[in-house]
């Protein structure tokens, strides 16, 4: 076990490891130099972790748990769980995915976390507990998904929690997914100076607000931007004036708008994307090949720097062709389904 640096507990069908000798090469050093945990089905293995723990170089930790919360104690065993992870507080990297959902009150063990850097959470009820992410003050890497696939909270996001996030000056990287009602009042922790997000991406954030164009259009930092929502969810339809707020994201080089336009023209409306290189887009209507051509021919070439059109719906199939120097790429999408957006 010698200069291993990852260990992987694998799920339950290849059997149950045994806690005691978990604890025994723990207590005997055999597992100092791992600094990357990744354990599967974690609910059966609460007390393989509470060993773990104790590791002095643990940086990066992945827990997923792919049981429903109908399976009797499958939600306690994660309460529980998560606590242990407070005790790793040199962790740098944490991803938690649970097919049912913890309530985020659980979540204060991130008080204990200062080291973060890259954090990522989904399976948890996010009406409650964003407030105890307010001191991770190295976050670069923020993943927050309200609920998961399966399961949505009775309860909203209170956006105004976001807020608590404003001293979080180091991110890059923002993904919100599940927070319905976004305004401009959310993404400010975001699009305030001296914020510089590169990167952000609201998925399935039904009833976004149109305020909010404004708001990234202030974001000169941003590289990606990706509005992705299914053709099931409430959506707005943004107008000219508020597409044209993202005019001033010069520097944007990728950008995906999923069922917010009205038509393929009023891409028109974003003449200012001079970097831009990969569009992807989604429209209520699929679009026949005619319609792409138009599209290829008479609005895009506006971009100059665009080299990849990509075209997402539900029913149609993967393939390819170029248009000049443009490779055009059709693929399916539904809710929840996970993209490429690059």
């Amino acid at each position: 076990l010698a200069n291993r640096h990852r260990l992987v507990v694998n799920d339950a069908r290849f059997g149950m490891i045994c806690p005691h000798r978990v604890a025994y090469l723990v207590a005997n050093g055999f597992l100092d130099s791992v600094s990357e945990i990744v354990i599967y089905d974690c609910h059966v293995h609460r007390s393989i972790l509470a060993s773990l723990a104790l590791l002095p170089n643990i940086e990066s930790l992945r827990l997923a748990s792919h049981a429903s919360d109908d399976e009797e104690g499958i939600l306690e065993e994660l309460e529980f769980m998560v606590t242990d992870v407070g005790k790793i507080h040199g962790l740098k990297h944490l991803d938690v995915e649970f097919d049912c959902v913890v309530h985020g009150s659980r979540l204060s063990f991130l008080r204990n976390l200062r080291c973060l850097r890259h954090l990522r959470l989904r399976g948890f009820d996010l009406s409650d507990g964003i407030s105890l992410m307010g001191g991770l003050l190295n976050l670069t890497s923020l993943h927050l998904c309200h609920g998961n696939f399966y399961s949505s909270p009775s309860n909203d996001v209170n956006e105004k929690d976001l807020i608590y996030m404003m001293g979080l000056t180091n991110l890059k990287e923002v993904h919100l997914e599940g927070v319905d009602g976004l305004t401009e009042i959310g993404l400010k922790p975001f699009t305030t100076t001296p914020a510089s997000v590169k990167r952000l991406v609201l998925k399935h954030c039904q009833d976004l607000n149109e305020e909010c164009l404004p708001s990234i259009g202030r974001m000169e930092h941003l590289t990606s931007l990706h509005i992705v929502h299914s053709a099931y969810d409430e959506v707005p339809i943004f107008d000219a004036e508020s597409l044209q707020c993202l005019n001033a994201l010069v520097a944007l080089k990728s950008l995906s708008l999923f069922y917010v336009l009205d038509d393929p023209s009023d891409l028109r409306d974003l003449w200012g994307l001079a970097s831009l290189e990969t569009l992807n887009i989604a429209l209520e209507d699929e679009l026949d090949r005619e319609d792409v051509d138009y599209l290829c021919q008479a609005v895009l070439p506006m971009f100059d720097s665009l080299r990849r059109l990509r075209i997402f719906s539900e029913d149609c199939m993967s393939y390819s062709h170029r248009s000049g120097n443009l490779e055009v790429e059709y693929a399916p999408f539904t809710f929840g389904d996970i993209v490429y957006l690059e």
